[in-house]
């Protein structure tokens, strides 16, 4: 008797160990990020100045990479995004933005070349963007207009073309056209929630 209640225990404790694996490593990121308490949309088209920029016209438009390195969804894209850098590097600056506690030091080997990596201070960048999950692409023109926040990709190693959000909103930036409306698949963040209040 004893030794079938130690076979039954053994089994359940194997059993929950792999949901609970399951659950972290795969579906608790199929799952749309929690809308944290105190949350501030940011509208397209809104005039944005994060981290208190100048509010003089920019040079370029603005591409903001929020990245979290102990995040697995942050990794799943990185080869779309160091693409998109080396393809559209010329037109506009790229910036990697990290939350405060993480280190500019483990993020670097993320990233080719020079890409310039930030710490996210008082969650500056994270509020006045409107973001509060990784991996998120955003997108200021030179105006200081959001143009652009939302998802890469539908999937999650952004294997789709035909939703690149992130890239097909670079491309209707550079024909001059209005900011796209993708829907919900672009808008709904999901992902890894930024670990900090973003009720200032």
């Amino acid at each position: 008797m004893l030794r079938k209640i130690i076979a039954a225990a053994f089994v359940a404790t194997v059993l929950f160990t792999i949901g609970a694996l399951f659950w972290w490593t795969e579906v608790q990121y199929l799952l749309p990020t929690p809308i944290p308490e105190g949350y501030k949309e940011v509208y397209i088209q809104e005039k944005v100045y994060p981290g208190n920029t100048s509010h003089t016209s920019l040079a370029k438009p603005v591409f903001y990479h929020f990245f979290t390195t102990n995040c697995p969804c942050s990794r799943f894209n990185l080869t779309h995004f160091n693409s998109l850098r080396r393809s559209y590097g010329d037109s506009i600056d790229f910036v990697v933005v990290i939350p405060a506690e993480d280190d500019i030091s483990k993020a670097r080997p993320y990233f080719e070349g020079e890409t310039k990596i930030i710490r996210d201070i008082n969650q500056e960048f994270a509020i006045a963007l409107g973001v509060y999950s990784t991996p998120q692409a955003v997108i200021i023109d030179t105006d200081h207009q959001l143009y652009f926040r939302g998802n890469y990709n539908k999937a999650r190693y952004c294997t789709d073309p035909l939703s690149n959000f992130a890239q097909m909103a670079i491309d209707s930036l550079g024909s001059g056209a209005r900011p796209p409306k993708f829907g919900p698949l672009a808008t709904i963040a999901y992902g890894c929630g930024i670990e900090y209040s973003l009720s200032m």
